[in-house]
């Protein structure tokens, strides 16, 4: 797998995982799915990577 930055659903609120190297880091959890993507996008300018939510790549 590609490394990635993935937002994930975790119970009500929204994880935000970093896929690297085969494995995965929970970077944050956050209230809202806003929110989420919002951090995810920040780390992902900075890593160069891309988002994805729900097997989907998000573009912002």
């Amino acid at each position: 797998m590609a490394d990635q930055l993935r937002v994930e659903p975790k119970g009500n609120k929204f994880a935000v995982v970093l896929e690297h190297h085969g494995s995965s880091q929970e970077m944050d959890v956050r209230n809202t799915l806003e929110d989420a993507t919002h951090f995810a996008f920040y780390l992902a300018r900075r890593l160069k990577l891309d988002v994805y939510y729900q097997g989907k790549r998000l573009s912002r």
